[in-house]
């Protein structure tokens, strides 16, 4: 093995072709995190290198991606191999960076090389659970769907206790419109974490959509039983009553909502849409307007406000709020344009600049 010497102040540094595969491990395992490297991989082949990074990290920053990128899976699975030592091995090992750099891969759309760096995890048979489950996900944003639900299996087979293997796997066969299957993986998910709320409106619409709206409207009910103050849950149950034509129950869930006020921000949208419908717009005037004053991270909001302003005579205001969203933020404005429509009439939205 050659070996480099550098002489630094009086200081001898023997640096061997293992020296920069050695960097790569404290980096992307460890976390930098060098004394923990070289209590885990004591009498192996890197021994040696790890001990020359603590001499050199005294008077450099050698520590970083600069003296070991690029490496590749190959080139990092050959490596190992010629040290010697095995990523199971690497017991206080966080392995944070090597997860970021396959995400950051596969980001960039490159799944091929995020796939390789997993499969050395996965032979190695460390965290093989959440291994598995990366690789099904990525299989599935590659469009390699039944792959990346057999893949999914596997994590779940690893860990029956996944919960977001249930819900990643429910999502891809609602996708399908694989309602049953999804049905079971959500009902999965709701007993291993019963606090997730979204996972219940996910699965109203799995049932809802596998004809079976009484257990739709049971599971809404549930939500709704557990947490009076969703209105979200309230406004979909009151729909579920309206198409099974169960207008009493249905009305007694409108006259709730209008009582109401949304505690919740994700609620207003669709609270604001029941207080038009029966001609509120003052009181949804007031409520958003305390909304983006109580917080700035709320001033999406301000697009509902061009309702009650033109309603309540204030076109200018109106056309202020519209025109800010058209210029700046029209990607937002089509996601509302269907509220636009329903409760704006023509001459309203020509006053709004929206129809010419």
């Amino acid at each position: 093995m050659e070996v480099y010497r550098i002489i630094h102040k009086t200081r001898i540094y023997d640096i061997d072709p293992l020296v920069p595969f050695a960097i790569a491990v404290v980096d992307l395992i460890y976390d930098r995190d060098l004394s923990a490297a070289k209590e885990d991989l004591k009498g192996t082949g890197l021994e040696k290198s790890l001990i020359t990074i603590g001499k050199l990290s005294e008077n450099f920053d050698c520590i970083t991606p600069n003296l070991y990128a690029p490496i590749g899976p190959e080139e990092f699975k050959d490596y190992l191999n010629e040290a010697g030592i095995r990523l199971s091995m690497m017991k206080q090992g966080t392995f944070e960076g090597f997860h970021d750099r396959i995400m950051a891969y596969a980001d960039r759309g490159h799944y091929d090389i995020a796939q390789k760096y997993l499969d050395i995890i996965y032979e190695e048979g460390v965290d093989k659970d959440i291994v598995a489950e990366l690789k099904g996900t990525f299989y599935i944003e590659q469009g390699e769907i039944e792959r990346g639900i057999d893949w999914l299996k596997i994590a779940l087979k690893e860990n029956p206790s996944l919960v977001s293997a249930y819900s990643t796997l429910g999502q891809t066969y609602f996708n399908l419109g694989r309602y049953e299957e999804s049905i079971q993986c959500w009902e999965k998910e709701l007993e291993l974490v019963p606090n997730h709320i979204v996972t219940y409106f996910m699965l109203a619409d799995a049932y809802n959509l596998a004809g079976k709206a009484e257990k739709a409207i049971e599971i809404l009910q549930k939500l709704v039983d557990n947490d009076p103050n969703n209105l979200l849950a309230k406004y979909q149950l009151m729909e579920l009553y309206e198409e099974q034509k169960e207008i009493e129950k249905a009305k007694e869930l409108e006259k709730e909502i209008l009582e109401a006020e949304p505690i919740y921000t994700n609620d207003i949208e669709i609270w604001a849409r029941v207080q038009f419908k029966n001609g509120n717009y003052a009181r949804v005037k007031k409520v958003v307007e305390k909304a983006i004053k109580n917080s700035s991270g709320f001033e999406y909001l301000k697009i509902l406000l061009v309702i009650p302003e033109i309603k309540l005579g204030n076109k200018e205001s109106a056309q202020r709020i519209m025109r800010e969203f058209l210029d700046e933020k029209v990607w937002y404005y089509y996601g509302k344009k269907e509220l636009f429509e329903e409760f704006l009439t023509p001459e309203e939205r020509k006053v709004c600049e929206l129809v010419k």
